[in-house]
């Protein structure tokens, strides 16, 4: 055995983001004890049509996928090493994935010591695993088991008479389901894709959220903004709004603008206030009318959710950072107040890579991404 080589090999994880405009990948190397190395990210513009039937959107998402495996695996080629191995994960955002909690609990007839088996039955009476027509369910986590009414991380050996069971659920169209999946097969043939919602990602890094018990989680997509309301670590209502940062950009794409990457350029430079005067009225001028878009998709959501559950004024925003000040000043200059928990108006936070400074390293000149750190840091949890 050549064991010099041996030694050098070693194991990359390929972590996705599938939102509503972009697809993103990130190339990471765990070290244990040392901070995780982020060697490659990328994202790549989900190209959409006229064509907005389920078949047509699945294959519009199937390129992109397509797309950012090619420059991954062309980024991992490039790193030199022989006989590279890697697994993949992929984070599916709304409104392709659809998250909810589910919460089951039984009164025993006497205090019995709790086993792996009797949860297990427990679950598969009260919580089955029902088949929704047209509808492919991912990976069901168990976030809360509470025995007497106290939450445990540790429940086998304990004994109890009331056991509760919070668990979270996601699924995917089967198109949608199918298209991904065959997507990861034709660019990874022969690896096995690890298929998760964001929300569920989301809600197990309570240290970027500083461990609050009750906020409530705004997702920011290209095409779509998720509302979820979050308590004690579970999602106890949702919804979406077809709003995103590709309206912004859309909104200045007209007339003599057709450029895309110089829309986005003076795009950012009227959110962080260094464009010209004259620049910026006229980008100013021409986001008016968005601006009422997005509080009225907004203000429909929060309608929506409040019907459910109140809306705890602490908000988190996940959003691409280049836009995030735009969105934070909108959300926090409305009064939705009557929607909230109490009765104050929206405190606006975005989600950052600060509390994770120490957790990661970024090779040097690679792009830092918040939402593919954020997949990263949970694939090591």
């Amino acid at each position: 055995m050549d064991v010099l080589s041996f030694l050098q090999k070693k194991s990359y994880t390929l972590v996705f983001d599938i939102g509503s405009a972009t697809v993103g990948v990130a190339i990471a190397v765990y070290s244990k004890g040392t901070p995780i190395n982020i060697l490659f990210t990328h994202r790549e513009l989900i190209q959409y049509k006229d064509a907005q039937g389920a078949v047509a959107l699945g294959s519009y998402l199937a390129h992109a996928i397509e797309r950012a495996g090619s420059k991954a695996l062309d980024a991992l080629g490039a790193l030199g090493d022989r006989d590279i191995s890697y697994s993949l994960y992929a984070f599916i955002h709304a409104p392709w994935a659809h998250t909810h909690a589910q919460h089951i609990e039984r009164n025993l007839q006497n205090e019995v010591p709790i086993t792996r088996e009797l949860l297990q039955q427990f679950m598969a009476k009260k919580m089955p695993r029902l088949k929704t027509q047209g509808r492919t369910q991912l990976e069901r986590h168990v976030t809360k088991i509470a025995l007497n009414g106290y939450t445990t991380a540790d429940p086998y050996g304990k004994k109890a008479e009331n056991i509760a069971i919070t668990a979270l659920e996601s699924d995917v169209s089967d198109i949608i389901h199918n298209s991904i999946s065959d997507a990861f097969q034709n660019t990874f043939p022969n690896h096995r894709v690890n298929l998760d919602s964001f929300l569920f990602v989301a809600t197990h890094l309570r240290e970027f959220f500083e461990n609050s018990g009750t906020y409530a989680l705004m997702d920011i997509g290209g095409e779509y903004t998720s509302l979820s309301v979050i308590r004690d670590d579970t999602i106890t209502a949702s919804t979406w709004a077809g709003f995103g940062t590709e309206y912004l950009i859309r909104s200045l794409l007209t007339g003599e603008k057709t450029d895309r990457q110089s829309v986005v350029s003076e795009l950012v430079m009227y959110i962080d206030n260094t464009c010209t005067p004259s620049q910026c009225r006229k980008i100013e001028t021409a986001l008016v009318s968005i601006e009422q878009e997005w509080i009225k998709a907004f203000g429909d959501a929060c309608a929506n959710l409040s019907k459910h559950s109140r809306i705890p004024t602490k908000v988190y925003v996940s959003v691409d950072k280049r836009y995030g000040k735009w969105f934070k000043t909108v959300i926090e200059k409305i009064d939705f107040a009557n929607f909230t928990i109490t009765g104050k108006p929206l405190e606006a936070q975005i989600l950052t890579l600060d509390r994770a400074k120490k957790s990661i390293k970024y090779k040097e000149g690679v792009k830092q991404d918040t939402v593919l750190a954020l997949g990263v840091l949970f694939v090591d949890k």
